[in-house]
């Protein structure tokens, strides 16, 4: 069930938030767990299975963690492995088994690739489940864990799907002591709804150019044509993301869920390493704390920092998806981390004009080009293009009207932290806020109207 479909907006949402609101104390969580157990369903099916099988091996391992302290880190591990086990076969195994099977072939042994179908959000609430584990293992808690809140903190439907990755000591303090207030409403229903235009008005609607522009041919590629590729798929990643993220953090705090910022204005980043920290914050945060720091983060010298660092982004590469070019998306993101790191000094730009040109000319083409690429083949085809003097064909230029123009124009300046300095300049006025009421108005009643709706695009996360 989409965010930004009719069945979730003028049906699941109101009835959900309706009856939340109306029921005592004592049920709202076995409500809000069924709720969503259902939404999961809806998309997956007899799947919720699974994510329930991961549920229940979570929590017996916090069990058997505050049960059997001698034996926890076992446990940890064990539980761990498990989690990440049902992960490797569901997202990994087709890819492995069809990389091998051609050089089994060779030795006259024969493997059928497999064709294991990914259930949504499977990565999300894997690393979610890991987390209630190994926090548990870390700090502890209540001896005795009640299963609906492990159950409603791995299934909690809006960050279900596609995060933001909440960490099980944050959220489970809050749902004993949950206040369901009005400006808590507000506050949600204002995110969320700027999160449903940046998906419907701005990503939607670059989404077509951006198919048809990877779908030219490296060889035929104009530059004009390669630097449009990359940066116009940059608008729609960032909108269809950050707007899902916005969406989930104010579905959350209608319910009374305070659920981390995902994204902190990426476009204004100075170098690779200030990207990732403004870039799905909740993952990169993930793997700081849950791999990179145990590895042993900086503090055993450089040359273990950098072998800690491209181990943790070949991971995060194929976290982000079984194939070729989010291998090669992660070894680009280690690599230029890596030359910041050696040559620091050189990339802590005074100027931030020329901070901005090394981010846009070198960091978000090794980013968004690599991910978005439908092989490694076609990424460097690309960055060739980008590099080499080529003209474009007018076909290019025919792909944009006034509207996509508009539409681009927005979605570029949207990306820098406009909006927070209006709110700091002017957000004590009681003008602005029923100015700011006006737009959200007229925000929402374009994003419904817009011919995106009729086909409630997936997000693009949702493949992870």
């Amino acid at each position: 069930m989409v965010f930004s479909s009719p069945i979730f907006l003028f049906v699941f949402l109101p009835f959900v938030w309706i009856f939340h609101a109306l029921l005592p104390e004592r049920f709202r969580k076995a409500f809000l767990l069924s709720a969503s157990l259902l939404f999961y369903m809806y998309g997956e099916g007899w799947f919720v299975v699974l994510m329930l099988a991961t549920i229940v091996t979570a929590h017996l391992s916090i069990i058997l963690i505050s049960r059997y302290e001698r034996h926890k880190t076992a446990v940890t591990a064990v539980g761990s492995i498990l989690c990440f086990a049902v992960l490797f076969i569901f997202k990994y195994a087709n890819f492995f088994t069809s990389q091998i099977a051609p050089l089994l072939a060779c030795f006259s042994i024969n493997v059928t690739p497999t064709k294991f179908h990914l259930p949504l959000g499977i990565s999300f609430f894997t690393f979610q489940a890991v987390s209630c584990i190994v926090d548990f293992y870390r700090k502890g808690g209540e001896k005795k864990p009640r299963f609906i809140d492990t159950a409603l903190y791995i299934s909690f439907f809006p960050q279900l799907v596609a995060g933001p990755i909440v960490r099980y000591d944050n959220f489970i303090p809050q749902l004993k002591y949950r206040a369901v207030h009005y400006a808590a409403f507000l506050y949600g229903l204002k995110r969320f709804v700027y999160g449903f235009a940046k998906k419907v008005l701005i990503s939607n609607n670059v989404a077509p150019i951006v198919d048809k522009l990877y779908a030219v041919e490296p060889s035929s590629m104009g530059s004009a044509e390669a630097w449009a590729a990359v940066f116009i798929f940059g608008l729609q990643l960032y909108f269809d993301f950050s707007g899902y993220s916005d969406m989930a953090i104010g579905l959350a705090r209608m319910f009374g869920i305070r659920i981390p910022e995902n994204f902190s204005y990426p476009y204004a980043a100075t170098s690779m390493r200030d990207f990732w920290r403004r870039w799905h914050i909740s993952l990169s945060t993930w793997f700081r704390d849950y791999l990179y720091i145990p590895l042993g983060g900086n503090r055993k010298g450089d040359i273990r920092t950098i072998l800690n660092l491209w181990i943790v982004f070949a991971v995060c590469g194929l976290w982000h998806g079984a194939a070729w070019n989010f291998v090669l998306f992660g070894v680009l993101s280690a690599f230029l981390l890596t030359i910041e790191r050696l040559y620091r000094k050189h990339f802590t730009f005074k100027n931030t004009f020329i901070a901005r040109i090394y981010v846009f000319a070198v960091v978000f083409p090794a980013f968004f080009c690599s991910f978005r690429s439908n092989s490694v083949m076609q990424f460097f085809g690309i960055i060739r293009a980008m590099l080499v003097p080529l003209s474009s064909s007018p076909e290019f230029f025919q792909l944009f009207d006034a509207k996509s123009l508009f539409v681009i124009a927005a979605g570029a300046v949207s990306g820098f932290p406009v909006y927070q300095v209006v709110v700091k300049k002017f957000g004590t006025y009681k003008v602005f806020k029923y100015l700011e009421a006006v737009f959200l108005v007229i925000l929402f009643a374009a994003a419904l109207s817009s011919s995106s709706m009729i086909f409630s695009d997936p997000f693009i996360y949702f493949r992870f």
